[in-house]
């Protein structure tokens, strides 16, 4: 069935998706070492506001959050530039191109509080640039939807639904009590890791099924002798 994995391969990135974070985050939450509230903010933000300043663990989970952001993008495009030189798969051009644009950028966002600090500062309402956020994810989709249709996209609605979750308790309870950081912030670390698991298992299956979108096509042509093609 179309964008759902029915491979051995296929339920493990799925199963792994959702129990990797998961687990993470029960791990940081059962630990009795740390304060988590600390562990989940930025770390400027839990710089400016914690007790005392600064020790290395202040923003552990939003700091992965931005690794795996950054992660994506680089993968994405990446193989966007592969398929752009192998002049193949178009279609795999735009998702590659469009993921890792959005990812980047969203990277930048999250290292720098963009949304949060930055445009705000400016006279950009957070808000509106929440708004605009959510206009260039459904142009993505609207862009990439039969690419992304073709693999598990259930990986995806459900770090979608996570990321929403995670964008209603910062819009209507933006508030540092300690349970509302624990469900924000875990709700949008799951929505990262899931964005993550789905653009690259999702690229890695499309060369796989057309290894000629790499430019490599399963037979070496460079002559042993000669060391150059025939």
């Amino acid at each position: 069935m179309p964008g759902i994995a029915t491979d051995k391969a296929g339920w493990i990135i799925r199963a792994l998706s959702v129990f990797l974070p998961t687990l993470l985050l029960a791990v940081i939450l059962g630990q009795p070492w740390f304060e988590p509230k600390w562990m989940f903010l930025d770390p400027l933000t839990s710089a400016e506001f914690a007790p005392k300043c600064c020790p290395p663990y202040y923003g552990f989970i939003s700091t992965l959050g931005v690794m795996l952001w950054t992660m994506t993008a680089a993968i994405a495009l990446f193989v966007a530039i592969v398929i752009f030189i192998s002049r193949n798969n178009l279609n795999l051009l735009n998702f590659a191109l469009t993921s890792g644009i959005l990812s980047g950028w969203l990277a930048l966002d999250d290292a720098f509080l963009l949304h949060e600090k930055v445009f705000p500062a400016l006279g950009v309402a957070q808000n509106l640039v929440m708004g605009i956020y959510v206009l260039l994810t459904l142009l993505y989709v609207a862009a990439s939807w039969k690419t992304i249709f073709r693999f598990d996209f259930w990986i995806l609605v459900f770090g979608g639904a996570a990321f929403a979750a995670s964008l209603f308790i910062d819009i209507y309870f933006s508030s540092l009590l300690p349970y509302l950081v624990y469900l924000e912030d875990s709700a949008k670390f799951i929505g990262i890791f899931c964005w993550m698991s789905f653009h690259v298992s999702a690229l890695a299956r499309a060369l796989g099924r057309h290894p000629a979108a790499s430019g490599w096509s399963g037979h070496d042509t460079t002559s042993p002798a000669t060391g150059a093609g025939s």
